[in-house]
């Protein structure tokens, strides 16, 4: 008889369908239950190869880590601040953007250029137009309708100088200001796979381990790994809390703090927690249920979040205006200070982006997008094998539930599959997104910045130049948040 094999109606651990396996050389009150996939093999190159592909993602997951630690360091510290003094009346003018040097010089042509530009500007946000409303948020500006011999484009500082004699409204950010960046969401992909490779490189010994040896319990590595996901999760449902009771002060948690959920909801049933929890096996099943139920309810509220964040604008005002500032402010507007600080569009984030290219490497959704959907796709298509393809061919006359489910289970990839083939798309992903974070040392004080046709006002965005690693607003709070995920 095999050492694991698919579970029974007999089994001593009642977790439900999973794929188990028991160790026949083991005594039963000390045995060790494993998945099947990936099972154990007396074929010698099998384990050093499965060894060496889960310390392969490792290393190149930490290595990404530690580039990520590099470039917040330098970009929170060693980012050259000369002129932009935070906390003054100038730096809620203009945030962390070089947009007063184009603002005051403007280009001697732009008398001509001007009426092109906001012509431009005008006619591709017809929507926000048709409110008195536009804004810059790439580089370059030209009219995509002329053939190339004929276009001419328009650098955002040559855009910026054709308002010199709007109004800059005055404004401070809320924690709502800040847009998702490639280093914040790529890190949160990372240290969630790390932690799950680790976790799967211990189980794959633990499989090799002398039959023997006692089964060991959970070890101290492991009880790290745990406590920084209870706080993430914890950190995770606090943020969303606030979240739901006002949206345009707490900004919505990350997408992927439903993966640790789901991750124990499925490892529960087997070493190091069924040695741990074979003594009282209500419990663990109670533990299976409410981690699968929030890690549901996680990812259902994620898919939300995420909807929600596609729109290349924020939903409200993530601004507040300083309305005391705005008579000293450079510029003259055509309304009173009431209505310009009532002009909720004026106030609101919107994406800027630092290519032009349709498949920007820097798009910070890139990783997690990959992640979250291969992740979905796993348990989803899990689920369907385990739970509702034996009924359906039950249904049809093949058999009993109970036998056809026990052949699905030869064709389950569990937990190692998942984690698996997200990793190998993320570290092919994350090479990119990488580099993206690294080019962002070349990366201009450029920003987004919305223009009121209606009362001839400006008003300037905080720049993701250095993934607001460089605003001292909330930073401490921003940088651990990044860090657990939330």
């Amino acid at each position: 008889m095999p050492r694991y094999a698919p579970p029974s109606e007999e089994s001593s651990y009642p977790f439900g369908h999973n794929t188990v396996g028991h160790n026949d050389y083991r005594d039963d009150g000390d045995d060790c239950i494993f998945p099947a996939f990936p099972s154990r093999s007396e074929t010698k190159w099998i384990r050093p190869t499965t060894t060496g592909v889960i310390w392969f993602a490792l290393v190149a997951f930490g290595s990404y880590v530690a580039i990520a630690v590099v470039v917040t360091v330098l970009f929170a510290v060693n980012t050259d601040n000369k002129g932009v003094h935070q906390g003054t009346a100038e730096y809620a003018l203009y945030k962390n953007t070089r947009f007063k040097e184009c603002y005051g010089n403007p280009a001697l042509d732009n008398a001509n250029n001007c009426t092109v530009i906001d012509s431009y500007l005008k006619k591709s946000m017809r929507d926000l137009a048709s409110q008195g409303i536009s804004y810059v948020n790439k580089l370059e500006y030209y009219d995509a309708n002329l053939p190339d011999s004929q276009r001419i484009s328009y650098s955002w500082c040559q855009v910026a100088g054709c308002f010199n004699d709007y109004k800059v409204v005055p404004s401070e950010p809320r924690s709502t200001a800040f847009w998702a960046t490639t280093i914040g969401a790529s890190t949160e992909v990372y240290m969630i796979l790390l932690a799950a490779l680790w976790q799967l490189s211990k189980l794959h010994k633990a499989q090799y381990s002398d039959e023997t040896e006692s089964c060991k319990m959970i070890e101290w590595d492991i009880w790290i790994i745990q406590l920084w996901e209870l706080v993430s999760v914890g950190w995770w449902w606090f943020d969303f809390g606030r979240h739901v009771t006002d949206r345009s002060i707490y900004p919505a948690p990350g997408m992927l703090s439903w993966i640790p959920l789901w991750k124990y909801g499925y490892l529960l049933n087997f070493h190091p927690y069924s040695c741990a929890l074979r003594h009282n096996p209500r419990a663990a099943l109670a533990g299976k249920w409410l981690m699968n139920t929030l890690a549901f309810v996680q990812w259902v509220i994620s898919v939300y979040i995420w909807r929600s964040n596609t729109n290349p604008q924020s939903p409200y005002s993530t601004y507040d205006c300083l309305a005391s500032q705005i008579s000293i402010a450079p510029g003259t507007s055509t309304c009173p200070v009431e209505q310009i600080c009532a002009r909720d569009l004026l106030f609101r984030s919107y994406d800027f982006a630092f290519s032009d290219e349709s498949m920007d490497i820097t798009d910070p959704e890139i990783t997690m997008f990959v992640a979250f959907c291969i992740l979905s796709i796993g348990i989803v298509g899990r689920f369907l094998l385990i739970g509702v393809l034996p009924v359906v061919l039950h249904l049809m006359g093949k058999g009993s539930v109970q036998k056809l489910r026990a052949k699905t289970y030869e064709h389950d990839i569990g937990y190692a599959g998942s984690v698996g083939g997200a990793s190998l798309v993320c570290i092919i992903v994350g090479g990119f997104t990488t580099a993206g974070a690294i080019l962002a040392f070349w990366h201009g004080r450029e920003s987004a910045f919305v223009i009121d046709w209606t009362c001839k006002t400006v008003h300037v965005d905080l720049s993701a130049w250095r993934y607001y690693l460089d605003v001292e607003y909330e930073l401490p709070l921003r940088a651990v948040k990044m860090w657990f995920n939330v």
